[in-house]
């Protein structure tokens, strides 16, 4: 497939990369500009291009930017994105991070809320793992223990072809349902960035309280401040040294009460 991919953060260039190793024809593009993510596409091995011709002759379009950027967004590409062409978005509304948005201040769901600002159907995924994770926890199909995430959407068909690229990227892809439900796996849910087999995620969905959630991030900022700077820096940076673990999915389980991860508790 041709795909486009917005955003050269590390979610972004990662997908793109996982990608194009699994044979797509892969561009991407970001806000810099496209001479200032030459080096990043040259390790992705894709095309960038600039934000106004990412949606040109492409299949799948993936946004991978902060939550409060995609108005924005969507003014830039308007009359662009061909009627065929599947939207991802994997963003995720932080309210101690983003800007404040009324509608989902006021209860709506975060991707609905992203379907309306492009006025046609999107697909949420890639948003219930963390940046590491997606990097280096991917493994081939029907391996023992691989990490599942959910794909949410109101279009089956356009759903269907995002779970092949999340098989492709190297996990197993849970079909979350509609848009309306994907509030199960928004931020600290017991879905979100939990690294869970798919038996596991489906309970966790299924344990998800949305009047927690609120709680449950602002509890994550607090214990991610703990951390300190130098972990920060490694997870935006995408170069992870030897025997790095990234404690942010510890953090998460703990507050959402699940145990321990098995590879963190052997020996």
């Amino acid at each position: 497939m041709k795909i486009g991919v917005i955003g050269a953060g590390v979610i972004g260039k990662t997908l793109a990369r996982k990608f194009s190793a699994a044979g797509h024809n892969v561009t991407l593009a970001d806000a810099r500009g496209v001479a200032s993510i030459q080096a990043i596409a040259d390790w992705a091995n894709v095309t960038p291009v600039a934000v106004e011709d990412v949606a040109t002759d492409v299949d799948v379009l993936v946004v991978s930017i902060p939550f409060g950027n995609i108005p924005d967004l969507v003014k830039t590409l308007h009359g662009k994105i061909a009627d065929h062409v599947v939207i991802v978005e994997t963003t995720n509304f932080w309210p101690n991070r983003d800007a404040t948005v009324e509608a989902v201040e006021n209860g709506m769901v975060n991707s609905v809320w992203v379907q309306q600002q492009f006025g046609r159907p999107v697909v949420k995924a890639f948003s219930n793992i963390g940046a590491y994770s997606l990097a280096v926890e991917g493994k081939p199909k029907g391996s023992k223990d691989r990490i599942a995430l959910a794909v949410s959407g109101d279009e089956q068909k356009s759903k269907e072809v995002v779970m092949g690229l999340v098989d492709d990227a190297g996990f197993d892809a849970l079909d979350a349902g509609t848009l309306e439900d994907s509030w199960r796996q928004q931020a600290c849910s017991p879905a979100y960035c939990t690294d869970l087999t798919l038996p596991e995620l489906i309970q966790a969905r299924a344990a998800s309280e949305r009047e927690t959630l609120r709680e449950k991030q602002d509890l994550l900022f607090s214990k991610m401040l703990e951390i300190g700077d130098e972990y920060f820096k490694i997870i935006l940076s995408g170069d992870y040294p030897e025997g790095f673990v990234d404690h942010a999915v510890d953090i998460v389980r703990e507050i959402n009460n699940l145990p321990p991860r098995k590879h963190l508790t052997l020996g």
